[in-house]
């Protein structure tokens, strides 16, 4: 998703363009096995006339309260976030049919493998239902797999606290025992 919207600032010379911008979400695409993204919010502030000044970040309660004005204005324009793993991330689909699929509302995965067949056959008419046989497939491998990933993060975690537990091992005085 990239709903954007830019006025001039006339605070201050800078230009203030918020965005929505999809960021994966490491925790739930470990816990589910497959990748899972979340719509953020992000401001890219440009410098007039430089192209090489140009910072882009998550939008903050600061970029908020400068751009007030603009980001409202992004605000009132902007659809929903969606959650779920957007289509154009998809492997098994080009990005023209990810284009597609998103210009009849099918944003996710998700919302591709949950379609009727009467939504299915007047947006995907050609190939529709061994797509959406492909993405209910790929969320039940995903599913199936979420045990395993559970133990991967698990075992990350412990591998962790033991690199920690050594590292301040490493670092306590050696004791020297008297006989």
């Amino acid at each position: 998703m990239t709903d954007t919207f830019t006025l001039p600032s006339t605070q201050d010379k800078l230009i203030p363009r918020f965005y929505v911008k999809p960021v994966r979400n490491n925790y739930r695409s470990e816990a589910e096995g497959r990748e899972v993204f979340e719509d953020k919010e992000y401001v890219e502030i440009i410098v007039p006339g430089d192209k090489h000044s140009i910072v882009d970040t998550m939008v903050t309660d600061e970029h908020r309260d400068r751009w007030n004005r603009q980001y409202e204005a992004f605000k009132k324009s902007m659809e929903t976030p969606e959650e779920g793993t957007p289509i154009e991330e998809w492997a098994p689909i080009g990005k023209s049919q990810a284009l597609e699929l998103k210009s009849v509302h099918v944003r996710t995965v998700e919302h591709l493998a949950g379609l009727s067949d009467t939504q299915l056959a007047k947006c995907v008419p050609m190939g529709g239902y061994a797509l959406r046989e492909k993405a209910q497939a790929w969320l039940k491998q995903a599913e199936d797999g979420k045990p395993f990933a559970e133990l991967q993060q698990r075992n990350r975690e412990l591998e962790e606290r033991l690199a920690a537990m050594e590292a301040r091992i490493a670092t306590q005085p050696v004791l020297e025992r008297t006989v």
